[in-house]
């Protein structure tokens, strides 16, 4: 399947406005916020945007829970429907992950058109004691984000990597992305998700903030458009 421009809407028109029309092929998107704000909700929904396309995932999940019954609300599909064009792969290490982001490029079918990873900077956390482990873990996490970035553009394919975030003692933000240099390095785009002021809202904008933010509000199905009156 030829994947020529390759976009992967959201469905969210603001969200799409601010990505240029959603996940570009080529490209890697960073989406960073606090646990539970919504960050594997909108991977999947990108998932569904590529499974409706057509084009099938590899979803790259390191955390404690897998994603398959929340990607089944997301969708409306059988997990065992969709197999076929969604692959979930589980890393138990850091080291793991490594070798599996080594992997990805004999995984690819011609249809592949989205890598997820949830979360990248999970695992990498639980390396770090020392100085001189720090610098070797540092070091790796910077190569397994260049493999992503260069599959991304060598196959056309959109990279779509969710990281936790760590607090920032006296500065203006509370939280900032792990590992931020290296990910602004190789972010084409970054999303930062913050909590709003009502249950299930949430608030999308670029990282550095180049555009206006989106107020969502998380459902069974994802995540839907606030209305201006749910803002007041």
């Amino acid at each position: 399947m030829v994947k020529l421009h390759l976009i992967l809407p959201s469905g969210i028109l603001g969200l799409d406005a601010i990505l240029d029309g959603g996940l570009h092929g080529g490209e890697f998107t960073q989406v960073y916020g606090v646990a539970a704000s919504g960050k594997t909700t909108l991977a999947l929904m990108f998932v569904r945007s590529a499974y409706r396309a057509g084009l099938s995932t590899i979803y790259v999940n390191t955390e404690t829970t897998l994603p398959f019954a929340r990607l089944e609300q997301i969708t409306g599909v059988e997990f065992r429907a969709m197999s076929d064009g969604v692959r979930v792969l589980a890393p138990s290490s850091f080291e793991e992950q490594g070798m599996l982001i080594d992997d990805l490029e004999v995984m690819l079918l011609p249809r592949t058109g989205l890598v997820v990873v949830d979360t990248l900077t999970g695992l990498y956390r639980l390396v770090l004691r020392d100085r001189e482990t720090n610098y070797l873990a540092h070091r790796e996490l910077n190569r397994q984000a260049g493999v992503l970035k260069g599959l991304a553009v060598q196959y056309n394919i959109a990279v779509l990597v969710l990281n936790q975030v760590r607090s920032v003692p006296d500065s203006r933000e509370e939280f900032e992305p792990v590992a931020r240099n290296i990910m602004e390095y190789w972010a084409d785009y970054t999303l930062r998700f913050r909590t709003g002021r009502t249950p299930g809202e949430r608030v999308v904008g670029l990282d550095p903030p180049r555009r206006g933010e989106v107020h969502l509000v998380l459902s069974h199905e994802g995540f839907i458009p606030m209305t201006p009156l749910e803002k007041e």
